[in-house]
């Protein structure tokens, strides 16, 4: 902002300028007294919103209730949703025709065509494991080398 000339200071200017700046800070001091009430009301609220936007996300049964649940007891609303919430589910594409297919599908719902199951028991003891580990935790057979072989086989 650039200011006036001394040309240009005349007294309706001055008083222009004057008006500017009181009104400058009673929108300050509006602000100012606003501020913390909505500090307040976005610690109140931004719990209850993530958990209802999460529980949707992962296709939860009643997010408005935990939504609810959490908007009551706040932070130990949340802990308690965050400890007990599901892991979401897993959803790839079929390599056939590129539709979305869930981890529990045996068959593609768009196409039809067979969807090859990632490892979920190890082949040389048939205990449970899961994505992503390297070795069985029970009889340590290397469960890399036995997802690369279902590759090639395929």
């Amino acid at each position: 902002m650039m200011l006036p000339d001394k040309k240009d200071l005349t007294i309706k200017n001055i008083l222009f300028y004057i008006c500017v700046l009181l009104l400058g800070l009673l929108a300050l001091r509006i602000i100012m007294t606003l501020l913390p009430p909505a500090i307040f009301l976005f610690l109140i609220l931004a719990p209850p919103i993530f958990v209802l936007a999460d529980a949707q996300e992962r296709r939860i049964s009643r997010p408005v209730l935990w939504a609810t649940f959490t908007l009551f007891t706040n932070v130990f609303g949340l802990v308690v949703y965050l400890l007990i919430r599901p892991e979401p589910q897993l959803i790839r594409q079929c390599k056939h025709c590129g539709g979305n297919v869930e981890d529990k599908f045996s068959n593609c719902p768009w196409c039809g065509e067979k969807i090859e199951k990632p490892l979920s028991k190890c082949p040389e003891c048939n205990e449970e494991v899961k994505k992503g580990w390297k070795f069985c935790p029970n009889c340590n057979f290397n469960l890399n080398q036995a997802s690369e072989n279902q590759q090639a086989k395929a």
